[in-house]
């Protein structure tokens, strides 16, 4: 069995693995420490980005509780047939690196991977694997804050937060504007750069924004942990024979 792990900004996201099937899965805030599992993974794979100490850190908790060394997933200049556009490629976030890995091989072609979590992140790659550079704009949650923090009398409410129409409201409008700052950023960057792109969305806020802005694509919830098996095949970490 392979523990597979997702360390993001807001939380902690895991599978376990065997003969390519998920037998138990979940998400825990990031500092909540590891997963409970009935039996000890023969392996754990990691996409994760924190630093570095706190990898260390992390290394040390897995080891102590199951005995066995992470094996964490890093960008590189090139894998799986994606080729890197950064000059520094260590320094593309881990977890774009692997969703771009799985929505490429997803669309078979040329694909716009946007993540809608923490932070908003709209990659293109182009038919030949080509990584042609992307965009990292505030998530959601990440704008409320802003503006809960800027502004003295806006507040949200039970507003909904999946529309963009115009709000009737303040906190409709504010919800819906958000939104729309996502749905436009996408829209504008696809109408500019991703002619003839298939689209995959992942990420916490993923899913309402593939309805909203209406283009088709497809929705993956754990993109990023598909990635980081298909790196881990690629590389052939401890337990790859096992996942």
């Amino acid at each position: 069995m392979i523990l597979q792990i997702d360390i993001g900004n807001s939380a902690l996201k895991w599978r376990l693995r065997q003969d390519s099937r998920t037998i138990q899965s979940g998400s825990v805030p990031p500092n909540e420490g590891l997963p409970a599992l009935a039996d000890a993974p023969e392996a754990v794979w990691v996409a994760s980005v924190a630093d570095a100490d706190s990898e260390q850190q992390f290394a040390a908790l897995v080891e102590a509780r199951w005995g066995v060394a992470p094996w964490f997933a890093h960008s590189s200049a090139g894998a799986c047939g994606i080729v890197n556009s950064y000059d520094e490629p260590a320094r593309l976030g881990v977890d774009r690196w692997l969703a771009m890995i799985a929505g490429f091989r997803l669309a078979a072609g040329p694909v716009c991977v946007v993540d809608a979590g923490s932070a908003l992140t709209i990659d293109f790659v182009d038919a030949a694997g080509r990584h042609r550079g992307g965009y990292i704009l505030p998530g959601m949650a990440m704008m409320e804050r802003a503006l809960v923090g800027d502004t003295a009398r806006v507040r949200f409410g039970d507003a909904a937060r999946d529309r963009i129409e115009p709000g009737r409201s303040t906190a409709a409008a504010v919800c819906n504007g958000l939104q729309l700052a996502q749905v436009g950023a996408v829209e504008t960057a696809l109408e500019r750069f991703g002619s003839g792109a298939a689209l995959v969305f992942c990420g916490g806020n993923g899913a309402v924004l593939q309805r909203l802005l209406d283009r088709g694509g497809r929705f993956e919830a754990e993109l990023v942990l598909d990635g980081l098996e298909q790196l881990a095949a690629a590389s052939e970490p401890a337990g790859v024979g096992t996942a």
